[in-house]
């Protein structure tokens, strides 16, 4: 059994098929000027064929994390905390 990554997105604009691909498109990002958030998004079908995502990025000096994981904050969980509801 093995869980796939289904699509990566990057900065929260570009969706991109593999980790390489995915990798130079972050890298392409930071250099760029355009403002974009450190962020990556991975899509994973399990294999029960469920899909469940995870988000990674970077805020406030941390990498944080969230998703539809067992034990990972939601995003709601996490918009919550970050205006401190």
């Amino acid at each position: 059994m093995k869980a796939v990554v289904t699509g990566i997105q990057v900065g929260g604009f570009w969706d991109e098929n593999s980790l390489e691909d995915a990798v130079h498109r972050y890298l392409a990002m930071l250099l760029s000027e355009g403002g974009y958030r450190a962020k990556m998004i991975f899509a994973i079908k399990l294999p029960s064929g469920e899909t469940k995502q995870i988000t990674i990025r970077d805020e406030d000096g941390e990498t944080v994390a969230y998703g539809d994981f067992e034990g990972l904050p939601s995003f709601l969980d996490y918009s919550k905390e970050v205006l401190g509801k």
